[in-house]
């Protein structure tokens, strides 16, 4: 019987564990088209839709940008509040000298938080 017991709350205990965490990790995670081909951190992404997921450590984010369950980069970025939520999701390009896109940023419909990737 003690066993049964154990076993249920273990079980109860896990399940609360899991859903406590799923709403963190929804918020760090979006889905983002980026429109051109452009440079972030060396690497060159092709245009095409990213899942974001960063995970915060204070006013600092380490970042992964994956197609389908392959992590493409992992970098890391400043992550400023501004103070005013975006209504769509947006990327934010510098045109370099020799004609390249990179990114600069990336704005997230709904959020005031915005990645910013200075390089």
């Amino acid at each position: 019987m003690d066993i049964k017991r154990h076993l249920g709350t273990s079980i109860l205990f896990v399940v609360l564990l899991l859903a406590s965490g799923i709403p963190g990790f929804a918020k760090n995670s979006r889905t983002v088209a980026i429109a051109q081909k452009a440079v972030l951190s060396g690497t060159t992404l092709p245009a095409g839709q990213y899942a974001i997921r960063w995970e915060a450590h204070s006013n600092r984010a380490t970042v992964e940008f994956a197609k389908g369950k392959k992590v493409i980069l992992s970098t890391q970025c400043d992550l400023e509040d501004r103070g005013k939520k975006y209504e769509s999701n947006m990327v934010v390009y510098n045109t370099d000298a020799d004609g390249t896109n990179s990114i600069r940023e990336i704005r997230f419909a709904g959020s005031s938080e915005v990645l910013v990737f200075n390089e």
